[in-house]
């Protein structure tokens, strides 16, 4: 068999014979030389072992399959790799013997090519079954559904099947898939009814049928439900009686439908700090695919700024744009996975008349590129952009739905006012028995796409620290703090440190580990105080997107305990240039290193402890107080001030206080017990290093706990 290689980059082609040894890269001495910067000098080796074999010669960007990274990798058939996730190459053994296999993906390679950025390069593969095709989703960030349920790894699929994939259905036929062409594509809302559980009727039989390109507008007084119906449509809430479906697929049965609906909510909630790009760069990371290169991430950002009028204000931070242009950073960040149907909530609110009228014109454009635009909102100059308006009255009961000029003709005036008032006037229905709550009429949970949450902690590692180095103010903060408590450590009386001390100051070395460690606890504590709760609508408004509070969690967590790295050392070290430190190490060699250590994993937890406090409050003028607490609770328990150990009560409240086993650790290095006659028997401060250890070990494991029940209470976050 013919087993020349055949291997192709952009418009082109090489062809080797086996036995050959190629060198893909950059280098000029490379067989094949790609001018790219991303790609390294020696990026790729392909040679011949009993069949065609590619290895990555351990580059610093990498080789990607299918957003998985490959170190070697044997080529059967034809095999698509991107170069540090950026170039693509494809390699095909020419020979090769046909295969009844078709693959399906975003990429132009594959047998069925889907044009949708939520669909990843490779998606899926069939094989023939008999009269069925095997379909084996390779785990892109939406999974495919058979018929609105996710299918799992792989399924037999048959003749009237309908696969979802991305935001594209592909009717399945004896012949193979087709794309159903997105004019079939609409929302409908069925006789729809919501109660409160006290029997509060808030939305009465309301029925709405939008379909691709219109723009509706959900307009009505005060009390008629607006927002009530629009969480219902977006799957938020169920529905007491009736149905909504998008795509003929139930929207609460089908969770998995919602991650094709772009919401946009009333609130602007965005990081301020950023740039409208950097905003949008980093939502693109987390929201598309693991296999998006950076030029097609790139190509969605712009598409999205160009969308909504927005590039010349791309390098502007969002709070330098007035409140219209954030809104429209708001629509963008929606846009930017091309969603068919856009959910919009009051998002003219606020804004002067021109600014309106702006918004709403660019909601017309977008409808007019083929998408459903659904947008809830009380400001009536401009509804004339719209192709139809559902008015609600009080109670929520569907008053008129038609073109906006049939609304005038039909009340027999101009006046919004006035029409206004006889919504107002129409008498509320009282609900009906059959019109109580159902099981799912409360917020549901959502469901986000399985999507890889160690590329979303990288995406969210990233943005945090540039949030960070974008608020000079903070980072200051961040690096002086540290430094102040160092200083601090002056006004301790005595000259002996950590040492032994004077006789005329037989207590100096207590009151520094209690300075030293407290202030790590304080430190730690600053950090993530109000982290979650200041950043409580964006999270939510992610989560909902797909981003896994997992991710969220350990991008915090992570950079906020390199952070504690820098603090520890600017602490200790601080303190140990202005007084002498301890004589001895017990077990890492060095004792200011143990200082450091022991301090930092201080830091840490009780930074992990703040976090964990933040996302429990409910609104930043919560966290203070808290923070004060937690701060003089670990004063107590740290066992330097007040001594814990035998008494009830208070030594095992001691055990859930980072301070307590920092200042262990911090005592035993010292050797508190020898150097300071008279304190207490504590057998965690021995100058041993198990006990040491001991300390070290319950500080990381602490870290750990507060992490994982911080992780659980995001995943139980919900709005207000």
């Amino acid at each position: 068999m013919n087993a020349e290689l055949e291997i192709s980059a952009g418009d082109r082609r090489w062809t080797f014979q086996p036995g050959a040894s190629i060198r893909v890269g950059r280098g000029p001495g490379s067989d094949i030389v790609l001018d790219d910067p991303s790609v390294s000098r020696d990026h790729l080796r392909v040679e011949y072992d009993n069949g065609w074999v590619v290895r990555d010669q351990r580059t610093r960007g990498g080789t990607w399959l299918d957003g998985r990274e490959l170190r070697e990798h044997r080529i059967v058939g034809d095999l698509v790799v991107r170069l540090a996730d950026v170039v693509e190459v494809a390699f095909r053994v020419a020979g090769a013997p046909p295969t009844s296999v078709l693959t399906i993906g975003r990429a132009s390679s594959n047998d069925l090519v889907l044009s949708d950025p939520m669909v990843s390069r490779h998606q899926a593969t069939a094989r023939r079954s008999g009269d069925q095709w095997l379909l084996c989703d390779l785990g892109g960030p939406n999974p495919v559904l058979r018929n609105g349920k996710a299918m799992g790894s792989e399924a037999l699929v048959s003749d009237g099947d309908l696969l979802t994939i991305g935001s594209t259905d592909v009717a399945v036929t004896a012949l193979g898939f087709t794309p159903l062409p997105d004019s079939q594509r609409h929302l409908v809302v069925d006789e729809v009814s919501f109660s409160l559980p006290d029997g509060k009727r808030l939305l009465a039989d309301v029925a709405l049928d939008v379909r691709q390109g219109e723009f509706v507008a959900v307009v009505g007084p005060s009390g008629a439900g607006k927002s009530t119906l629009l969480k219902v449509m977006t799957g938020e809430l169920a529905p007491s009686r009736g149905r909504v479906s998008y795509d003929g697929l139930d929207m609460h049965a089908n969770s998995a439908v919602r991650s094709r609906i772009g919401v946009v909510p009333q609130d602007d909630v965005l990081h301020l700090k950023l740039s409208a790009r950097s905003v949008l760069n980093y939502a693109a990371k987390l929201r598309l695919p693991a296999d998006t290169t950076r030029r097609e991430r790139r190509s969605a950002v712009d598409e999205a700024l160009d969308q909504v009028d927005l590039v010349a204000q791309a390098g502007t931070r969002v709070r330098s744009l007035s409140g219209g242009q954030r809104k429209r950073v708001s629509i963008a960040m929606e846009l930017l996975t091309s969603p068919p149907l856009l959910l919009l909530d009051e998002p003219t609110s606020g804004l002067d008349p021109g600014l309106d009228k702006a918004i709403m014109a660019s909601l017309r454009a977008i409808a007019d590129t083929g998408r459903s635009v659904v947008v809830v909102t009380h400001n009536l100059t401009n509804l004339a952009e719209c192709d139809r308006i559902l008015m609600l009255a009080p109670g929520g009961v569907p008053f008129f739905l038609g073109a906006p000029s049939d609304l005038r003709v039909r009340f027999g005036s101009a006046d919004w006012a006035e029409i206004f008032d006889a919504a107002t006037r129409h008498p509320a229905p009282e609900a009906s028995a059959s019109d109580a709550p159902n099981p799912h009429s409360a917020a549901t949970d959502p469901t986000p796409a399985p999507r890889s949450w160690w590329r979303q902690t990288r995406t969210l590692m990233s943005r945090h620290c540039r949030l960070i180095a974008a608020d000079f103010a903070y980072a200051a903060f961040l690096v002086v703090m540290p430094l102040v408590l160092a200083g601090l450590a002056l006004a301790v009386p005595g000259s002996g440190g950590l040492g032994p001390p004077n006789p005329a100051d037989p207590t100096e070395p207590t009151q520094m580990l209690v300075l030293m460690y407290v202030g790590a606890a304080f430190t730690g504590g600053a950090c993530g105080a109000r982290e979650i709760v200041s950043e409580r609508a964006i999270f939510l408004r992610e989560r909902a997107a797909g981003l896994h509070a997992r991710a969220y969690a350990m991008g915090k967590v992570l950079v906020f305990g390199l952070i504690a790295v820098i603090q520890a050392v600017l602490l200790v070290g601080g303190t140990v240039l202005v007084k002498p430190g301890p004589t001895d190490a017990v077990l890492l060699g060095h004792q200011t290193l143990e200082l450091v250590v022991a301090v930092w994993l201080t830091t840490f937890a009780s930074c992990a402890l703040s976090l964990l406090m933040s996302a429990l409050v409910r609104s930043s003028e919560q966290v203070m107080p808290v923070l004060v607490v937690l701060v003089m609770a670990q004063l107590v328990l740290c066992g330097g001030m007040i001594p814990v150990t035998g008494r009830p009560v208070l030594e095992q409240l001691s055990w859930l206080a980072p301070a307590r086993w920092g200042y262990a650790a911090g005592a035993s290095t010292v050797d508190i017990r020898t150097v300071v006659p008279g304190v207490p028997d504590d057998s965690l401060w021995r100058h041993e290093a198990p006990w040491w250890l001991l300390s070290a070990t319950t500080l990381a494991s602490l870290t750990l706990t507060f992490a994982l029940l911080l992780v659980r209470r995001l995943g139980r976050l919900r709005a207000g």
